[in-house]
């Protein structure tokens, strides 16, 4: 043995024997990776990208998996994917945290006699199910007499791919009958109008990049509908053309209707009235050359303008001009969806939308059929009950739940006879086998309940649209006893035969991929994490039979009664599965700014008339459904309106329409009172309004604020000098939805702890970046502004602290030495932007062992104040990059997590130095200006001004 092999060998053991005296339990074998280079190719410290399919939703966005030492620490979009176009939402950041959740099953379990679960083996838990299998009969009294055999089920969540043919062949191997699937949000009014109107029962793809007028009915686009950070990536890029025209209609307030160029507000129902009189419109010049349009418009009402104005709450003068706009765009696009068709009429609302798709030439343009989103094997409400009468009536022997919670979604389902029967009537299945990642509602009403592993653990495929094939692979080991829905499935079926072996379901998945699309097409897959694929333009015809049928059967019922309720989408929790995540509660709404807990927004007119206040406690009801919550005024809002959001609390109205099988979120005849209490709400913003600030100046505003005031501001401070770099940032205003990606971004990029309700009663968000609503004094424009960290120049909190923590560097960064932090907290009080964040104590994190800490980035401590910035991990990173290969860091090498993760590329950063760069142009644009500039402060941060004139009627 030579002296190197001695020290080196010396070195891991005293290492070893050092960490065991300390109490430390680790496996020797962790150490040797960083002693020795790994055989897998793991470097110590260097950060390995997996491409992959975000499941936190039905979207499908393509996702890369950054890990770092075998530990997976942050999910960003692949830049290259045509569904996400490299962006986020709020839900996809925040979905990292699932896999190292402290809740989540790590082995199977069982029932007792006592109805407790207990841990069991996989191998005990497949013999109880296969039993169970086999005993068609399903007697549960052991006489061995049953006179009516039971069908054994299968309900799962939507799947698509290769999965699902999993499903089948498990189904037809076992003898088990595939129920369709449940999904919250299913589309069903579309997909049956579409069925009547083409024969197609699908969720077409809408083409918003190509369109030249978007007409948008109810359709919540940022929030849940269908894709969201599809459409906001879309909606990006039309803004920027200035022939593209967006308006939207709807009853309530929304975070996507705030940001149309004409936002109109509908009467609850009146979506009928303001499609038929647009079909009439657009009959009597025949824009598609279909001769049969009139005929079909002869049967929808024959209002007078005001008539129509009446029933839809809009002026006869917007009708007009909405009806002229639509004949003359080129290629309009019309999209209804959202609280428009989840209403009564809501199905009535799709088949007009879809005929006006038809009468306007859409199909096969801005609506295609040929990239329909797979929604085929997805249910409704009607089929779920179906099942309830079926587990009724005794018919049902093992019940398979996958991926599904139908109890826990519908958030207890009040007013809902069908759901309430259904958990009656749920334990007469023979036995309920769940299988999950949580113990959800659902779960904890099953016998057998078997852990899945996470997506990043785990092997799959995904078909988010008609023309794109998306890949799941596994991006780490599984860390607990679970298995993947697609092996449990196989070894479900082979336990069942008596086979001793199993494929895999990874060689599952690769065989049927091989067989049809070849080895290269594997590859490619695996590598870039999808495979977009050629479609043949698809001609879809009218079924006038179909559709005269249906015209003639619609009730045009004019009795709507005020108060209306609507239980609007949430863009934080989705459909609830996403409630259990702590990081999208810690991330207030971006129209309220109230973080935890359930509200209910009123207008401005209700509260005057009940004389009531924010935070005053009022108790709603409608339809046999009562609660108490404390009240949020919210602007724009029409009189006689309130809204809740979905799954915003525990208690939400739950009922579905029995033509369509679509969920409602429109409850007509509301109740509200006052109680007389008053509730605390966690509320981040001091006031939505800029009380005449004017901190948002609008282009050709004479004030102090555009930016060259503070550049040439008199000053005390000396200037600095920047030999290469000033990094800074430009946000487009226009561009900003609201989404609050960005913020999601910063949290689990930088480390911020999420610190709960309590503390953000107490006004103490750990928030590097926040999401500013500003809404007009007058009417109910708004704004949103993204704040964090200005940079400044002539920072003001760099004067006051008394240890230097916080310095101005040579690159222009207001930088933060958090050692030296001494907690004084007088930068926090001198800084006018209050967006420095003082850590009160040691926050423990929500997630198992700090597993999803970005080591890149430290940890801060109880009595240190710490900021945005700019990423400066990123910037090291670039730097270190750049000093190898001998140059300059290059414009768009550095991104921060804000920037990458937004869906309309609203962020710029880079070097201000440098005209010649992306945010150097931009910050010498006339849009824009620095927040509160007049200070001469001179940040680093510039905003541009919005220039779309909006119209909110």
């Amino acid at each position: 043995m030579n002296r190197r092999e001695f020290v080196r060998l010396m070195g891991l053991a005293s290492s070893a024997s050092l960490l065991s005296s300390c109490g430390l339990e680790r496996e020797t074998e962790k150490l040797i990776p960083y002693l020795v280079p790994p055989d897998d190719g793991v470097v110590p410290g260097v950060s390995v990208h997996f491409n992959t399919t975000c499941t936190e939703c039905p979207a499908g966005c393509g996702v890369s998996a950054k890990v770092m030492d075998r530990r997976a620490a942050k999910l960003e979009g692949i830049e290259t994917h045509p569904v996400n176009e490299g962006a986020l939402c709020i839900r996809g950041q925040a979905s990292i945290s699932t896999l190292y959740h402290p809740d989540r099953l790590r082995h199977p379990f069982i029932k007792d006699g006592q109805g407790d679960f207990q841990q069991t083996t996989w191998d005990n838990a497949y013999s109880i199910i296969t039993d169970a299998l086999k005993n068609a009969s399903g007697d549960k009294t052991g006489s061995g007499v049953d006179p009516k055999p039971r069908k054994h089920v299968f309900l799962s969540g939507r799947t698509t791919g290769t999965f699902s043919e999993a499903v089948d062949s498990f189904c037809k191997e076992t003898g088990v009958e595939r129920l369709p699937e449940f999904e919250f949000y299913p589309y069903s009014a579309i997909r049956e109008a579409n069925r009547i109107l083409f024969g197609r029962a699908q969720v077409p793809s809408y083409r918003i990049d190509e369109a030249d007028l978007v007409l948008s009915i109810g359709a919540d686009l940022f929030e849940t509908f269908v894709n969201p950070v599809s459409f906001a990536a879309q909606f990006g890029r039309s803004k920027k053309r200035s022939s593209f025209g967006w308006i939207h209609l709807e009853p309530h307030v929304s975070l996507t209707g705030l940001q149309a160029k004409e936002r109109h507000t509908i009467a609850p129902g009146g979506e009928i009235y303001l499609l038929s009189h647009l079909l009439r419109e657009v009959s009597k010049v025949n824009v598609a050359g279909d001769r049969h349009i009139a005929g079909m418009a002869e049967l929808l009402p024959d209002l007078l303008p005001r008539g129509f104005a009446e029933k839809t709450g809009l002026g006869v003068e917007t009708l007009d001009a909405l009806s002229r706009r639509l004949i003359r765009a080129r290629r309009p696009l019309v999209i209804a969806g959202g609280v428009s068709t989840m209403q009564p009429s809501g199905l009535d609302v799709a088949v007009l939308t879809g005929l006006l798709q038809w009468a306007t030439g859409m199909l096969g343009g801005t609506v295609r059929f040929e990239e329909a989103v797979d929604y085929d094997r997805v249910g409704s409400f009607r089929d779920v009950e179906q099942l309830e009468q079926r587990l009724e009536s005794g018919d049902i022997g093992v019940l398979f739940l996958c991926r599904v919670d139908p109890f826990g979604t519908t958030a207890g389902g009040s007013g809902s006879h069908t759901l309430v029967k259904l958990k009656d009537n749920f334990e007469k299945a023979t036995l309920r086998i769940g299988m999950g990642e949580f113990m959800t509602k659902t779960l904890e009403m099953c016998d057998v309940v078997l852990p899945l592993s996470h997506t990043l653990e785990s092997w799959g495929d995904a078909r988010p649209r008609g023309d794109i094939l998306s890949v799941v692979q596994p991006a780490v080991e599984p860390i607990h006893d679970t298995r993947s829905d697609g092996d449990v499935l196989i070894q479900l079926t082979r336990a069942y035969q008596g086979a001793a072996t199993a494929l895999s379901y990874q060689e599952f998945l690769i065989g049927r991929l091989k067989v049809r699309h070849g080895s290269a097409t594997i590859e490619k897959l695996l590598s870039e994490g999808f495979v977009k694929r050629r479609v043949e333009p698809l001609t879809v015809t009218l079924d006038r039979d179909a559709l005269t049928h249906h015209l003639r059967r619609i009730i045009y019922d004019d009795s709507h009664v005020k108060p209306v309720l609507v239980v609007a989408p949430s863009i934080r929790f989705f459909d609830g599965r996403s409630r259990g995540l702590p990081l999208l509660s810690e991330i207030p709404d971006p129209l309220t700014t109230v973080s935890y807990g359930g509200w209910v927004s009123i207008s401005e007119a209700t509260a005057e008339e009940l004389t009531v206040k924010d935070t005053d406690e009022v108790t709603v009801s409608v339809s046999g459904w009562k609660t108490a919550l404390p009240v949020k005024i919210q602007k724009g809002l029409p009189r006689g309106v309130m809204m809740i959001q979905w799954a915003s609390h525990d208690d939400t109205p739950f009922d579905f329409d029995r033509m369509s099988g679509e969920m409602m979120t429109i409850y007509e005849g509301a109740a509200i009172a006052k109680t007389g209490r008053s509730v605390a709400i966690p509320a981040l913003s001091g006031s939505l309004t800029p009380e005449g600030r004017k901190v948002i100046p609008y282009l050709g505003e004479e004030d102090q604020h555009h930016h060259g005031e503070s550049e040439g501001h008199p000053t005390f401070y000396p200037k600095h000098e920047h030999k290469d770099y000033r990094w800074g940032m430009v946000i487009d205003l226009d561009l900003c939805i609201g989404c609050s990606a960005c913020a999601a971004a910063c949290y689990i990029e930088n480390n911020i702890p999420v610190v709960g309700a309590k503390l953000h009663l107490d006004g103490r968000e750990m928030s590097w970046i926040r999401i500013e609503p500003v809404y007009a004094e007058e009417g109910d424009n708004v704004e949103f502004l993204p704040m964090l960290c200005q940079h400044c120049e002539n920072a003001p909190c760099e004067t006051v602290c008394p240890v230097y923590a916080t310095y101005h560097n040579p690159e222009g960064l207001n930088a933060q030495v958090y050692n030296r932090c001494v907690g004084t907290r007088y930068c926090s009080n001198n800084c006018p932007y209050k967006v420095r964040r003082f850590n009160w104590f040691d926050f423990k994190r929500p997630d198992d062992k700090n597993a999803t800490v970005n080591p890149e980035v430290s940890i801060r401590g109880k009595g240190v104040m710490e900021k945005c910035t700019f990423c400066i991990q990123r910037i090291r990173g670039a730097r270190d990059t750049a000093k190898d290969e001998k140059r300059k860091i290059k414009d768009g090498e550095v991104i921060p997590a804000c920037a990458q993760t937004c869906p309309t590329n609203a962020i710029h950063f880079g070097n201000l130095e440098d005209e010649t760069t992306e945010v150097g142009r931009l910050a010498k644009s006339e849009r824009a200006f620095q927040a509160l500039g007049f200070l001469g402060t001179d940040p680093g941060v510039y905003y541009l001004r919005g220039v779309w004139k909006k119209v909110h009627g």
